[in-house]
């Protein structure tokens, strides 16, 4: 196994290359032009405030150097160690970090400075095309004044991490870069082998789309069951319950009219997720809101009610196509999707053929349609 010192020395590598890479022109990111909103009922088309042309950054190939950031709350090394050797070993990419990235203050994975610098830096390294998160927890949102959207979107990369990383996910995808919300470094360890080939897809952008309504990992993901039927495309945004509650009001809110909601959470009561939910209700948040799509509520029970049971109560207020069960969240088995990007959302009537699912018909280069 690779060893975590041997990781920290790659940083100075930095300036040798620079001088040995550059930007290549064949390598520009796509421009995804999103297809024109529908409503939800009459399915005529509706003006999104959305950008129009969504940036969609260059697919990851084997050898790419990976920039590790620690945005939020500090990690414990073992998993983290073992989650840079599924990086470079598993996945073929080259992690490369700062040697400060495992310190600590107080709950956070060093001061604000610390954190700052280490976006800029990875931000601005020439040859890296993504930034890995180590893990969530607390702390991305204090970073947000120090977010510049615009380099990134002149010369972006991919941005890998879920939870409280959808503080850094959201203002991007509001300037209209697309990202991926899906594991980060210490949970990759405990990734089942159908999510890390899904994520190495999704990280390629190399999944086909079948016609038929069938899935190839990267493509899409199938949920367990229909909360409302219907089906609608736009572009797919949200993330952590908690991270869009806390963020609404704020300027790196994501603008939700017109687009498909990924809403999942660990460990919070059913009466906080109702607080979350009516506070996005209150503050106009859902507005406009196309599809909404339902990940993991982990640990979100308690012996009045279940959370996943608040969730769907609220989602059924809403009046748009919806469904739950998708494997994306805080269990093992997180698997990747892109936001930012055109998805469509397939929520089966009773009696209808086809799972409850999510087509990632904006991301795949090599997507044929929609299944």
């Amino acid at each position: 196994m690779m060893s975590f010192g041997r990781h920290k020395r790659i940083l100075h590598e930095r300036s040798e290359c620079r001088s040995r890479v550059g930007w290549r022109s064949a390598e520009r990111p796509a421009r995804a032009r999103d297809a024109p909103r529908r409503d939800a009922s009459t399915g005529s088309p509706r003006e999104g405030i959305l950008p129009l042309a969504v940036i969609l950054p260059p697919a990851l190939r084997p050898g790419d150097v990976v920039r590790v950031i620690a945005p939020s709350s500090p990690f414990d090394p073992d998993p983290f160690e073992r989650g840079l050797e599924v990086l470079s070993a598993r996945l073929g990419l080259r992690p490369r970090l700062r040697a400060d990235v495992a310190e600590r203050w107080r709950y956070l994975a060093g001061d604000d400075a610390r954190r700052a610098d280490e976006w800029r830096e990875a931000v601005a390294d020439p040859e890296a095309r993504a930034i890995v998160c180590a893990r969530g927890g607390y702390g991305a949102m204090r970073l947000l004044p120090a977010i510049d959207p615009a380099p990134l979107l002149a010369r972006p990369k991919l941005l890998l991490g879920f939870s409280d990383v959808t503080a850094l996910h959201a203002p991007l995808n509001r300037a209209g870069l697309a990202t991926v919300h899906g594991p980060g470094v210490t949970q990759l360890p405990r990734l089942p082998e159908e999510a890390l080939r899904h994520l190495e897809a999704v990280l390629r952008r190399s999944a086909p789309i079948s016609d038929d309504g069938r899935l190839a990992p990267g493509a899409g993901l199938a949920g367990s069951a229909s909360i409302r039927p219907g089906r609608v495309s736009g572009p797919l945004l949200g993330g952590s319950l908690t991270l869009l509650s806390h963020l609404a009001g704020t300027p790196y809110a994501p603008r939700l009219e017109g687009a498909i909601l990924l809403l999942e959470d660990v460990g919070e009561r059913p009466y906080r997720i109702d607080r979350y939910l009516t506070h996005l209700a209150l503050a106009g948040a859902l507005r406009g809101v196309a599809g909404v799509a339902v990940g993991q509520l982990t640990g979100c029970d308690d012996e009045n009610a279940r959370g996943a049971d608040v969730v769907r109560e609220a989602v059924l207020a809403l009046g748009v196509p919806a469904i739950e069960g998708l494997p994306v969240g805080h269990e093992d088995a997180n698997f990747a999707l892109p936001l930012g990007a055109r998805a469509t959302l397939v929520a089966p009537a009773r009696g209808e053929a086809g799972a409850p699912r999510l087509v990632f018909d904006g991301w795949s280069e090599e997507g044929r349609g929609v299944a």
